[in-house]
């Protein structure tokens, strides 16, 4: 009878040992469960907050642009080529650079764009980008003329 107590115990202790292990595993289960739970929300936090910074970088690009075309277009001025014609005239020396005459698009220059009018016949003159034609007199306006 003993030796059968003996073994009771035994048995016993093996089934205590196999419920610890069970409730071990479980407890890991739960703890990787967790951990996973934890790293997926610091990935969502991290993917929410990305998309206000790459705006940020975003928006920082479009304002240096605006400065940059801001200090592009004090260079030009607004002027009557011919009667109910204009075109933005270059300033000469401006900032000491010293470029050739020319007039720019008035519709590409509100775009913030700088497209230089090309002579298309004796009398009129046409942005290379839109298309926009005004008329002008040679003798009113000197960037025009052929040159010799």
């Amino acid at each position: 009878m003993v030796g059968e107590a003996l073994a009771g115990l035994g048995a016993l202790k093996t089934a205590f040992d196999l419920a610890k292990g069970l409730k071990e595993i479980d407890d890991a289960a739960r703890r990787n469960a967790a951990v996973i739970e934890l790293q997926q929300k610091i990935l969502d936090a991290q993917q929410s907050q990305s998309a206000p910074m790459e705006q940020i970088g975003n928006l920082e690009k479009e304002i240096a642009n605006f400065e940059k075309w801001q200090a592009e277009s004090e260079k030009y001025e607004l002027k009557e080529i011919y009667p109910g014609n204009f075109a933005y005239s270059f300033k000469t020396n401006v900032d000491g650079r010293s470029e050739p005459p020319h007039l720019i698009c008035t519709t590409c220059f509100e775009n913030r764009k700088k497209s230089i009018m090309q002579k298309s016949s004796a009398v009129h003159m046409t942005c290379p980008v839109c298309k926009t034609m005004i008329q002008f007199k040679e003798s009113s306006y000197g960037v025009v003329r052929d040159r010799p």
